[in-house]
């Protein structure tokens, strides 16, 4: 999983700018609000049936079992995972109680982001006026930490080429070769008709666009994403590229924080 800490102040502030905004648009902002929550729940659940469908018809019987000593962790990585089973009332209860986080900073220290979206939001709605000093200091952040992730994203393909190296020299390449092979298929093929077949069938029938001309201009923005596998990091790239569409700024600045908050579409 990537550490997302980085992006934390940018993901805060930009929701907090959001809501602001769309308190001021009164009865506009319920209606976005309803829109955005509901596309993303919608889609992702496509793409969590399409995924359970495809594995489950196509690729799960192709997989073969490898054995013990792939599978083995060094007595570090054992140590500190969790493999204990829980039942099914403490986990509910446990993703309700992480709704409202009793240390905001603990909750941003440690990447819990639908504690720290919550705060933000409740926040946002409490700033009575857009010309708060508050809202002044967020704006002023906002842009600062937009400059520091970029900076991040062009040096993170160093970072993630020694993680990557470091773990290849634990695996047993002959073992597990051929299941990384047809995991990597199964993703792939699976991610395609996604994203060039149902997302194009719904962004068509909405805007009567061609989707395909469309995601070829936004290209920055996925292309960040499938290098960083970071919805987080991909963040800033996301909201550039919105604002170079012409998308109003209440509007991309309410639904990229969230979509990346979801990692959008499952």
């Amino acid at each position: 999983m990537t550490n997302q800490l980085p992006v934390l102040p940018l993901i805060v502030c930009s929701m907090l700018l959001a809501v602001t905004r769309l308190r001021e648009m009164s009865n506009g902002g319920s209606l976005l609000a309803r829109w955005v929550v509901g596309y993303y729940i919608i889609t992702t659940l496509i793409s969590i049936t399409l995924s359970c469908l495809m594995t489950g018809l196509v690729w799960a019987h192709q997989f073969k079992e490898v054995g013990e000593d792939s599978l083995r962790m060094d007595d570090d990585e054992e140590s500190t995972v969790d493999t204990s089973e829980r039942p099914i009332h403490q986990v509910v209860l446990e993703m309700f109680q992480s709704f409202i986080p009793s240390n905001v900073v603990y909750a941003m220290a440690n990447d819990q982001l639908l504690a720290i979206i919550i705060t933000a939001i409740i926040v946002g709605y409490l700033i009575e006026s857009s010309q708060s000093p508050i809202i002044r200091v967020t704006e002023e952040i906002e842009r600062m930490i937009t400059k520091i992730i970029t900076f991040l994203i062009q040096v993170a393909p160093v970072g993630v080429f020694f993680l990557i190296l470091s773990n290849l020299t634990k695996l047993d390449i002959t073992t597990i070769g051929k299941n990384l092979g047809l995991l990597i298929g199964a993703t792939l093929s699976t991610m395609l008709i996604h994203v060039l077949i149902i997302l194009p069938i719904i962004f068509f029938s909405f805007t009567r666009m061609n989707p395909y001309a469309y995601w070829i201009k936004i290209a920055p923005a996925w292309v960040t994403a499938w290098g960083s596998a970071s919805s987080a990091a991909t963040l800033p790239v996301t909201l550039r590229c919105a604002k170079a569409r012409g998308i109003p700024a209440t509007i991309y600045k309410f639904s990229c924080p969230l979509g990346c908050l979801i990692n959008m579409d499952g």
